[in-house]
């Protein structure tokens, strides 16, 4: 039997690329280290939440300014819906930035249009309505430069119709509510312009219905002013 051998020859691998080749894996394995921990900073960095605005920040807001309402003084259709002019005044005390608790006063005064009569109850005597609501209000985006919110308010409104009434006369001679207090209530979406930290100018539109005979009066409602922010919301 022959039997053949092949000589297979031997390649070593210099020192010095030994050296390279080593060094090359070692920044391979430091890499491999590095890369993931700087793709988890960079994700908890791009999903921490960003801090809140410092115009949030405050335990009180105040609001004053100019009020409006569309009403109707009578639940028959004999009577016209008169424009209401006056003030609106509130203070929220904001338990998170989210919401809080407001309490609001309104004063709303005008001109009745009374039907022709023969009581001698004059064509346009004055009237008045106060209205008294509490409830939540929230912050739903919270903006630097802008709020939009809106609140839930219930409460008392007290409406004087007799001012200009001969004696002897009552409003409900002419289909027109008599003095009552009654149920009334606040509901409807407000804008913040924040001019400051501390001061912005607010815009509200709301559906204010009362309720002084024995069907709800559907009020628009609608005012305008100026917000004074301070104390300081602990949240922690």
């Amino acid at each position: 039997m022959i039997v053949l051998k092949l000589a297979i020859p031997r390649f070593e691998v210099p020192d010095r690329v030994k050296a390279v080749m080593f060094r090359l894996l070692a920044l391979a394995a430091l890499g491999a280290c590095l890369v993931p921990q700087s793709r988890i900073h960079a994700q908890v960095t791009a999903t921490a939440p960003e801090a809140e605005a410092p115009q949030y920040g405050q335990r009180w807001d105040f609001y004053g300014g100019a009020q409006y309402s569309h009403f109707n003084p009578s639940p028959g259709r004999n009577v016209q819906a008169i424009n209401l002019l006056g003030w609106s005044g509130s203070a929220t005390a904001w338990l998170r930035p989210i919401w809080g608790i407001e309490g609001s006063a309104r004063g709303l005064y005008g001109n009745l249009v009374v039907p022709g009569n023969s009581e001698g109850i004059p064509p346009t005597p004055p009237m008045t309505e106060h209205l008294f609501l509490f409830g939540p209000n929230f912050r739903f985006i919270r903006a630097r430069n802008y709020t939009v919110g809106m609140h839930f308010l219930v409460g008392a409104a007290y409406g004087v119709f007799d001012s200009g009434f001969p004696k002897g006369t009552q409003p409900q001679d002419v289909g027109i509510y008599n003095d009552k207090l009654a149920l009334g209530l606040g509901f409807g979406p407000w804008f913040d312009y924040n001019l400051t930290q501390r001061l912005s100018v607010r815009v509200i539109s709301d559906w204010q219905p009362t309720h002084y005979g024995f069907s709800w009066e559907n009020e628009f409602a609608g005012s305008a002013g100026i917000v004074y922010k301070f104390g300081t919301l602990h949240t922690k």
